[in-house]
């Protein structure tokens, strides 16, 4: 009852310190429902541009089977092929290593003949992993936000600095527009809740590349996002006469821009706490937003309760990574 009362008590508080938006603006629900309809949209016309089905073979190497698998080009996923081999690849599997170099989402197309690795948390060098993770929980911040706060007060996102683990924590970068909020331990357990309550319903993180018309379509009521499309196309395609920037559907819930990739499943999620709300200049945007901040571990991995604690301590400090800018950056690491 004690964590009932203080999301009770939390949902009081947004409502006397946010100012309510004009019934002529769209609540972040409707905004979410925006996104989800035009990247559905998009997917489906994307699929029915294959007009044929053609096969491609997949050389599965992993410790658990390998085989080769007879797949459908530009359908079939890792996960698919997972499916195909052991219920164990299909829960652990959160990235998949293609022909030894490229780094690929469990739930992204296969686009011709390769070899396939499966990649989870437990391996002896799992960075790439750690980094879709961290990622991925950025990404999950963005939907709390949007979705924890009554839905006539309007958090408007911003974007979220690439994973750094020496900063102790991962962030997002949003206009809240809830005043001058401070929030208090149970307030940031609420929202922490709520990536938990992610985690039991499984939901997969699946990719879309589209062009600069549909993404400035996709996010026209997202004014942060809707500046920063432009720009991110030309750092991550400076030379494509046609250029396409990715996109990332969680479930049926939300949709955001990142490069990725991302993990296979919010299941894959472990313990996941909200550290700390700071206040950051943004001088791009000529504005004052809020970092949020948080640390989360995979459902993989097993960390005693203390040592999680002391890092979720650190995890407080202000994350000092790059601010959203809308300058030149040297590489698209910036974008994520």
């Amino acid at each position: 009852m004690m964590k009932i009362r203080s999301c009770l008590a939390l949902s009081r508080r947004f409502q006397s310190t946010s100012s309510a938006l004009s019934r002529n603006h769209l609540t972040n629900d409707e905004i979410r429902a925006h996104r989800l309809r035009i990247f559905n949209n998009e997917k489906q016309v994307q699929i029915e541009r294959i007009r044929r089905v053609e096969k491609i073979e997949i050389d599965v190497q992993d410790p658990i089977q390998s085989t080769k698998l007879l797949m459908n080009k530009n359908l079939s996923t890792p996960l698919h092929c997972a499916r195909h081999l052991s219920s164990v690849l299909v829960d652990r599997s959160c990235l998949a290593l293609i022909d030894d170099q490229h780094i690929w989402d469990m739930n992204r197309p296969l686009e011709r003949d390769c070899t396939l690795k499966f990649l989870h948390f437990m391996e002896e060098n799992c960075e790439e992993q750690n980094r879709a993770y961290w990622r991925t929980c950025s990404f999950i911040i963005g939907y709390i936000l949007e979705t924890a706060f009554k839905s006539t007060y309007h958090v408007e996102l911003c974007s979220f600095p690439p994973p750094h683990f020496q900063a102790g924590s991962f962030a997002y970068d949003a206009q809240l527009n809830i005043g001058d909020w401070k929030p208090t331990r149970d307030d940031l357990r609420c929202l922490s809740v709520q990536a938990y309550k992610l985690r039991d319903r499984d939901l997969r993180f699946e990719r879309l590349d589209v062009t600069q018309s549909v993404a400035e379509e996709m996010f026209a009521y997202d004014r942060f996002k809707l500046a920063q499309i432009p720009h991110m196309l030309r750092l991550v395609t400076p030379t494509d006469t046609q250029p396409r920037l990715s996109v990332y559907r969680m479930g049926d819930c939300h949709v955001d821009i990142t490069r990725g990739p991302l993990i296979s499943s919010t299941k894959q999620i472990g313990r996941f706490e909200f550290s700390a709300i700071h206040s950051i200049d943004v001088p791009s945007y000529n504005e004052t937003m809020h970092r949020v901040q948080a640390l989360s571990i995979p459902a993989q991995l097993h960390l005693h309760y203390w040592t999680f604690d002391y890092l979720l301590e650190r995890a407080k400090k202000k994350n000092n990574a790059s601010v959203p800018t809308l300058g030149k950056a040297k590489t698209a690491e910036k974008l994520e």
